[in-house]
């Protein structure tokens, strides 16, 4: 009798055993959607950058006018972007952005680089294929990628950079 009580105890304890481990799969499974519902939860909203043309009176009055390449969208007449070796700048409204050339990112022509690092963001320069467009060493077609802090392209737009010296205008 005495034996039989001893298996009675150990089928319980077995059974017990298995919803255990259930129950510690089950919470970590619940765990994993926890921290997924956490890591979605702190990623701001995207929010799209519309950069603002920086127009010759703008230029004159943050003093761009001397700085190395300008970008500008197709279809717009004032650039978005000037680029120089070692900054960059971009009205987001309501600001004036100032940007770091990351010195280690490629060397465009015109002296500009491929990478310029902000507070908030970053962008990118990428030269397009010359195709139709008769680029060269100062006028070339690009296209510019503004990033958000979260890695998400938040602007893009192909357009050309100018880098003509503002004397040879």
């Amino acid at each position: 009798m005495m034996h039989a009580r001893w298996m009675g105890l150990a089928l319980v304890t077995a059974l017990a055993a298995c919803g255990s481990e259930d129950t510690v799969a089950e919470r970590k499974a619940d765990a994993a959607k926890d921290v997924a519902m956490v890591k979605r939860m702190s990623k701001a909203p995207f929010e799209p950058i519309i950069p603002q043309p920086i127009a010759d009176v703008d230029m004159e009055r943050y003093g761009l006018s001397h700085r190395g390449c300008r970008f500008t969208a197709k279809g717009d007449k004032d650039p978005i972007f000037v680029a120089g070796p070692d900054e960059g700048f971009m009205i987001v409204p309501p600001d004036l952005d100032r940007y770091a050339a990351r010195t280690t990112s490629a060397e465009l022509p015109g002296g500009a680089h491929s990478t310029y690092t902000g507070l908030e963001n970053w962008l990118d320069i990428i030269r397009l294929p010359d195709d139709e467009t008769g680029g060269d060493a100062v006028n070339w077609p690009a296209r510019i990628m503004l990033h958000d802090a979260q890695e998400r392209v938040a602007f893009m737009a192909d357009g050309m950079m100018d880098c003509t010296p503002p004397d040879a205008e």
